[in-house]
């Protein structure tokens, strides 16, 4: 099954774009739950790209050359083309990230309004 696959870094810098013009919103709080479940997945997908790093060490299974022909198969389908499992690993942190972007803003401008009424607060109040 073939198709255009969908271009999802596009569609979450548009979210950013929206979550930057304020036609969207997400609840601090949940915004860091989407954030804390995106590194879980990243911390996930890190470690299948290093156990995967082994397939680039494949050995032909013989001196025949459908033993060489399934070697370069499986060297394929591990790195070098943009199909290959090291590439498709690496989109998907990609996503992942643009994703964090997105939750991020929300609970880092949260913190960042919160110190600066703090500071407003302390310099307004009167010293004891």
């Amino acid at each position: 099954m073939t198709g255009s696959q969908p271009n999802l870094i596009a569609h979450w810098q548009q979210l950013n774009a929206q979550a930057d013009a304020g036609t969207i919103t997400i609840p601090a709080d949940v915004a860091a739950q989407c954030d804390a479940a995106c590194v879980t997945y990243i911390a996930h997908l890190n470690g299948m790209k290093r156990k995967a790093s082994v397939l680039t060490e494949t050995k032909a299974w013989g001196d025949m050359k459908s033993a060489q022909d399934l070697q370069s198969k499986f060297l394929r389908l591990a790195t070098g083309t943009d199909r290959s499992l090291d590439v498709i690993l690496q989109q998907h942190i990609d996503v992942i990230e643009s994703m964090r972007m997105l939750f991020r803003r929300y609970f880092d401008e949260t913190e960042t309004t919160d110190a600066q009424t703090a500071a407003n607060i302390t310099a307004l109040t009167p010293e004891n």
